[in-house]
């Protein structure tokens, strides 16, 4: 098999982490509109275990010592559906650095459902702000449940009509992408839905997750609900080793979408990405793609990291 973050609604329920938190980029994507579940109350996928794990990463283990990089996003681009404003968008990312540290997450709100750019953006900052010893512990209810707690008492305060409080009280509900990278240049990826990581090196991509081609898309993904149990969260997650020159790149679908197409028709999508330097590039470049039918036209965000050698 190829190698394949509205700010908290209440910022006090995590404690700061060591990583040093950089103001919110507050980006947006997502690909469409999310089908949810049609009873109205929750969204479960079945009985399944917390983690849907995959085989561990081969990658080639670094030498015992002091490397000279940093972490550079190098690209952090986003294009709104056509015909809508940006602020409607509602996948959103955020990210946290520290030394020699970087937590990043991508998470894509469902349409469907209400206050879900908000649900996106509680998940996103719950992950990279999430406390220490949560990170040890890799597991998913310890950051994921105090999140919906609080989300639900918000709720309770809202002032709604009784229809918005009828529909909010289905859930909101989002995919979710996160990565963090530590100082030894150990990843650790945790997904759920199709917003995808790729990582790419020396011009080959080394990592699908957790999506592994193009037919894997529908308009029926994975999601994380404000209700839903931890234990019916299909959680996928990934790990391995680094190296200098290695490029993250987390989409939303609909680019990653395009990504899985061009390489399975033997194209190298790797060269056109690394050509997009502006944001007026990257919507001039999807808006064509969008005209001739090659990419949904949704919300669509590139994020890409590097590690790059200190200069």
């Amino acid at each position: 098999m190829k190698l394949t973050i509205i700010s908290n609604i209440v910022s006090s329920l995590f404690r700061r982490d060591p990583l040093i938190s950089l103001p919110s980029p507050h980006g947006y994507a997502n690909f469409g509109f999310k089908a949810i579940a049609a009873n109205g109350q929750s969204y479960k996928y079945g009985d399944r275990n917390l983690y849907a794990v995959i085989p561990k990463v081969k990658l080639q283990n670094l030498k015992s010592q002091q490397l000279d990089y940093r972490f550079e996003l190098a690209q952090t681009f986003c294009i709104q559906k056509a015909g809508n404003a940006i602020a409607e968008c509602e996948d959103i990312w955020h990210y946290a650095k520290g030394d020699r540290q970087i937590s990043i997450a991508l998470s894509d709100g469902a349409t469907e459902s209400s206050f879900a750019k908000e649900w996106a953006k509680e998940l996103v900052t719950a992950f990279v702000n999430r406390d220490h010893a949560y990170r040890q512990e890799q597991n998913l209810q310890s950051w994921l449940q105090p999140v919906q707690q609080t989300w639900q008492q918000w709720l309770v305060q809202q002032n709604l009509t009784w229809f918005a409080k009828r529909k909010a009280g289905a859930g909101a509900f989002a995919t979710f992408l996160g990565l963090e990278i530590l100082s030894d240049l150990s990843w650790h990826a945790l997904a759920t839905g199709d917003s995808c990581l790729f990582i790419v090196r020396n011009q080959q991509a080394n990592l699908y997750f957790p999506i592994q081609n193009s037919h894997e898309f529908n308009h029926r993904p994975k999601l994380i609900g404000t209700y839903t149990e931890a234990a019916n969260i299909q959680m996928n997650q990934a790990h391995g080793v680094a190296e200098l020159g290695d490029r993250f790149y987390l989409t939303t679908d609909a680019i990653a979408c395009w990504i899985f197409k061009q390489i399975e028709a033997n194209q190298d999508p790797w060269v056109k990405l690394g050509e997009i330097n502006t944001q007026d590039e990257f919507a001039n470049w999807v808006n064509k793609l969008r005209d001739r039918h090659e990419i949904a036209n949704d919300d669509t965000t590139l994020l890409c990291l590097e590690i790059r050698r200190e200069s």
